[in-house]
């Protein structure tokens, strides 16, 4: 059971560290949407593999591969092009 918290902790850290990267870097991302995928898909792919290595390390098992990889890295490339991040601004209709 405290491998599962562990798994979980650590897969809430790298993701808290996906949304700092991502918080920095939004400012300077490229507007062209191309370039913003390639950018997406690429962080998304090695994210993909470190969360299944903590599986692997912490938990005993490896379920996913390539494939599962490359898609979920592409939808998630594909949600950060096509639904831009909202204004900050409390006033903007």
């Amino acid at each position: 059971m405290l491998e599962v918290l562990a798994a979980i902790f650590i897969r809430c850290a790298l993701v808290a560290g996906l949304a700092f990267i991502l918080s920095t870097i939004v400012a300077s991302m490229p507007r062209n949407k191309w370039s913003r995928f390639v950018f997406l898909f690429l962080l998304g792919v090695p994210l993909n593999f470190v969360i299944n290595y903590v599986h692997v390390w912490i938990l005993g098992y490896h379920k996913m591969g390539w494939t599962g990889t490359f898609i979920i890295a592409f939808v998630f490339a594909t949600y950060g092009t096509l639904f831009p991040p909202q204004p900050h601004h409390p006033n903007t209709p």
